[in-house]
């Protein structure tokens, strides 16, 4: 989205630039009989850049009204809650003792349906312990429909230190 914005802005100040009222030095060099010319050939190139310009400037807003392509993306690490089905398993370093052994065992087993669905498929394979962190931390993990875009780095976002 801010690469079509930003692809919007520099052609209207491109086109700008080109424009001969923002080069002073070279209106001063031409001469009536080119501007003729270039007048008797057609439309001028300053009438095209204005309307490039004009078209960019009703362009920008039109793109700034988009929707948000998924609107769950607080629960993907940046809120209290974790989306089990959509959250990479850097998320789970969040709660101490999840991250890496119920957490792999977490993304292993995904997608699930509800947390209740979460316990059922986990906690055969839980110690004790491990079902007591986990149900430490229960209250902050929701299960959202999953995503393909999400679930495709659900192992690995691709982020290295």
């Amino acid at each position: 989205m801010m690469r079509k914005t930003a692809l919007v802005v520099a052609l209207a100040s491109s086109a700008a630039a080109f424009s001969p009222s923002a080069l002073p030095s070279l209106r001063a060099t031409t001469n009536a009989a080119s501007c003729m010319q270039m007048q008797a050939d057609g439309v001028s190139r300053r009438d095209i850049l204005s309307g490039l310009t004009a078209a960019a400037v009703v362009a920008v807003p039109a793109l700034a009204n988009a929707d948000t392509e998924y609107p769950n993306i607080p629960f993907l690490g940046g809120s209290d809650q974790v989306d089990v089905n959509n959250a990479n398993i850097r998320v789970y370093t969040r709660f101490p003792g999840m991250y890496p052994t119920i957490a792999g065992l977490m993304v292993k087993n995904t997608p699930y349906k509800d947390t209740a669905d979460i316990k059922t498929k986990l906690f055969p394979k839980l110690t004790p312990k491990m079902q007591e962190i986990y149900m430490k931390y229960d209250k902050n993990l929701i299960a959202l429909k999953p995503a393909p875009e999400f679930v495709e780095d659900i192992w690995n976002n691709g982020l290295y230190r």
